[in-house]
């Protein structure tokens, strides 16, 4: 898990808004990517949110996330199970992490590794810009 500096500013009041401000700051930072919001009842339980796609680099896909107000993001059971049976697929996690007002970048791993559908973001965790 680590932070991830200045990528957004909060706060937010749901997870929309989030992915809403990190898609515009993609739009004009990634602009080699195409993005993706593939959120709708027909795809495969427990995907992410969005796919990210370019002609020059790999996809991958990012999901969403806004802690409570005591840090905790609760997982669908679907996701950790998406995770592990595509664990060849390149995914990561954004949260909103309210208390810290922060976002921070958590691996597919650290969700599995939890064997629960919650997980508490420590005050503690390393920085990148």
């Amino acid at each position: 898990m680590r932070v991830v500096k200045g990528l957004v500013k909060g706060p937010f009041k749901n997870e929309a808004a989030f992915k809403a401000a990190v898609l515009k700051v993609w739009e004009k930072t990634l602009a080699r990517f195409t993005h993706f919001q593939i959120e709708n009842e027909e795809k495969e339980p427990g995907m992410p949110d969005i796919l990210s796609i370019s002609s020059v680099s790999p996809a991958y896909f990012t999901e969403f996330k806004v802690s409570n107000k005591d840090g905790v993001i609760r997982f669908e059971s679907t996701q950790p199970a998406f995770y592990k049976r595509n664990e060849h697929l390149d995914i990561s996690i954004l949260a909103w992490d309210v208390p810290r007002q922060r976002v921070v970048e958590i691996t597919p791993e650290e969700v599995i590794a939890q064997k629960s559908l919650s997980l508490k973001i420590p005050e503690e965790t390393n920085e990148v810009d």
